[in-house]
């Protein structure tokens, strides 16, 4: 073969960038999970060397605190104008459609601390909310980590419950030892996942109110 025969490459290959990783991780992350979230992995994923990932990022902690940054900074902190209840009530809903969204992501949301200001915003408006609501000290991160648990444990419940209302088999329960049981489930009998969602939101924030005394 000559040299004009030989294939010619189509211009150079695409450069290899910080958010080019973040990318490729947060795709790694949603495919194979928190465990299957490599260095490897991703540099398989961009098609280039590992070591060549070293350049934008210092190892997996960082890979991965990135990634959850990411997808952080996306999410929509509501204007501080609103009433704290109504921000918290956005926040919660925020946090719940990203699990929903990112499932594989839940174990870094609790795992990681984050230092990147995008990211920062939402525990930021989260605390910021509860301070105008009257809470202080312990009890801010006390109502935010209450905040952030109700929204994340309740996207698991997304995961694998159905959407759709029914009977629930609690209604057949001997009503003469679990009324309240019973009760409840007829109570919610028409009740999707959103509407479940927003009824567990009412008592959390009566409780944060009551806290602030």
């Amino acid at each position: 073969m000559t040299i004009s025969d030989a294939p010619r490459r189509r211009g150079r290959p695409p450069k290899l960038t910080r958010e080019a990783v973040v990318a490729a991780a947060l795709e790694v992350l949603d495919e194979s999970g928190h465990n299957g979230l490599t260095m490897r992995a991703v540099a398989e994923r961009l098609g280039v060397g590992k070591m060549s990932l070293y350049h934008h990022v210092a190892d997996r902690a960082e890979l991965e605190r990135l990634a959850i940054e990411h997808l952080l900074a996306e999410l929509d902190v509501p204007a501080p104008s609103l009433p704290w209840q109504e921000r918290i009530a956005a926040l919660a809903h925020g946090v719940r459609a990203l699990v929903r969204t990112h499932p594989n992501a839940t174990p870094l949301l609790a795992m990681r601390e984050y230092t990147d200001p995008a990211a920062l915003r939402l525990p930021e408006a989260v605390m910021a909310a509860l301070h105008e609501a009257g809470l202080r000290g312990a009890d801010v991160v006390g109502g935010a980590r209450l905040v952030f648990g109700y929204a994340i444990g309740f996207a698991q419940l997304d995961l694998i419950g159905s959407p759709d209302p029914g009977a629930s088999p609690m209604e057949s329960l001997p009503e003469s030892d679990f009324p309240h049981v019973v009760a409840g489930a007829r109570e919610t009998r028409h009740h999707g996942l959103d509407a479940q969602f927003v009824l567990g939101l009412r008592p959390l924030l009566a409780g944060l109110a009551a806290c602030a005394g």
